[in-house]
């Protein structure tokens, strides 16, 4: 390996690293308030609704500047746009902790979510300047994996806070925490390898030419890609899945708390064990789609992705099966770590995939736009796991809208499988083989 590829190798390395942490602050930042909800409910601040109040406010900024963040990557610094959001987000939280209105907490988790918006667009233009699309799915997926990482730790740091001290006292760590990772952004991130000082040999542009020289696909529009039967089947599958996520980590503790008599270091645990799951879910996924694009090559109609997508959303029903028939209040840690493993793997297998391919089906001119209406379908998953799910749980209780997901993600298995062999890319192309 020469000194230059051996320099840039390093480089991608820290550039990676630092996408990293700053994304699993990002993930920390967004679940702190989520990990505070029993304190906060059982001091009287909020009740159900509130609490699902607070939960859409915020998911709704969040599905609003995802989508924003999305097309700005494309016009202006990743960099700095991924430094802002963590700065803005940190800020918001630890305002978040100076208050006791609800008015306040809708808005300051509103800006919250607004901010959140900026982090994974400006990842996913940034892992793209950086990584071949060779390295592309792989690089994708460990990338995703920080928010479980960051998921499986912080509800015990969390935890332990909020006891030894208070439900402030937390906001203000991961606050404290998403403004220093904001510090090292600026420090250690570079928009692209010819900003740090790389020739063009080095970008993944150029390993692309050889294959993308002769696309028409390069004089498509926007209004060609609202056309692609594709889009819109990961579309309404990435919103169930992302309805069942959001609800697991949102709910899931409070669904052991209340409804179970489960103690909070329990409910604690069980979200470790989604976020744990979800790790190796998420990089498991990236493995496996990555070996069928290989071995199906152009013989298989449809993205050969959306393959594991039917099973991994199968398991996601089973598994909400489990939790709501079988889990009990004497129910074994262990039986439960067991279930929110399996639950976990196959929610964000499921959120790999589809980001994954939403992403690559369609010209780079046009990827951050198909990633981004996505990601609004996910987020409007997301909102309606938020004050719509409360009131289900305030009319009758948190198991039932588990069981809810539970029907939905069988239905949403069930679609993959009937529609999931749609050509993806653009009305006209041909099916896109990696």
């Amino acid at each position: 390996m020469s000194k230059d590829a051996s320099g840039f190798w390093r480089t991608q390395l820290t550039t990676f690293a630092v996408l990293f942490a700053g994304y699993a602050s990002y993930t920390y930042n967004r679940k702190s308030v989520s990990f505070a909800l029993p304190n906060l409910m059982k001091n009287g601040l909020l009740d159900k609704s509130a609490a699902g109040t607070i939960s859409s406010s915020q998911n709704t900024a969040y599905a609003i500047s995802k989508f924003l963040g999305g097309v700005l990557s494309d016009r202006i610094s990743a960099k700095w746009l991924f430094f802002s959001g963590l700065v803005l987000s940190g800020g918001a939280t630890i305002l978040f902790s100076t208050t006791s209105s609800l008015t306040l907490f809708a808005a300051l988790w509103f800006l919250n979510g607004f901010a959140q918006g900026a982090g994974w667009p400006a990842c996913a233009k940034l892992l793209k300047k950086w990584f071949s699309p060779e390295q592309f799915g792989t690089f994708w997926s460990a990338l995703s994996a920080s928010s479980n990482v960051s998921g499986s730790l912080c509800p015990f740091l969390a935890t332990w806070v909020i006891e030894h001290f208070d439900w402030r006292a937390s906001l203000v760590v991961s606050g404290g925490v998403t403004i220093t990772s904001a510090v090292c952004v600026a420090m250690l991130l570079t928009d692209s390898p010819i900003d740090a000082g790389f020739n063009k040999n080095f970008t993944p542009e150029a390993s692309k030419k050889k294959t993308d020289g002769k696309s028409t696909a390069a004089q498509s529009t926007w209004r060609d890609l609202i056309k692609s039967p594709f889009l819109w089947v990961v579309s309404v599958v990435y919103l169930v899945v992302f309805a069942a996520k959001t609800s697991v980590t949102e709910w899931g503790q409070m669904y052991l708390i209340e409804d179970l008599g489960h103690s909070a270091f329990t409910g604690s645990g069980f979200i470790s064990a989604v976020e744990t799951g979800g790790f190796f879910g998420g990089i498991a996924a990236g493995y496996v789609t990555d070996w069928l694009m290989k071995k199906s090559g152009k013989k298989t109609a449809g993205n050969p992705r959306m393959f594991a997508a039917i099973w991994f959303m199968a398991g996601v029903a089973g598994f909400l099966f489990l939790l709501t028939t079988f889990v009990t209040t004497s129910t074994s840690q262990f039986f439960l770590t067991v279930i929110g493993f399996g639950l976990g793997a196959c929610l964000y297998a499921c959120i790999a995939i589809f980001g994954i391919v939403a992403s690559e089906s369609y010209p780079s001119h046009l990827s951050g736009t198909a990633h981004a209406v996505v990601a609004l379908a996910a987020n409007v998953g997301a909102i309606l796991s938020g004050l719509p799910c409360s009131y289900v749980a305030q009319l009758y209780n948190w198991r039932a809208i588990f069981i809810i997901l539970e029907i939905l993600a069988a239905a949403a298995a069930l679609f993959l499988a009937v529609f999931g062999k749609v050509s993806p890319g653009l009305p006209g192309d041909k099916p896109k083989s990696q």
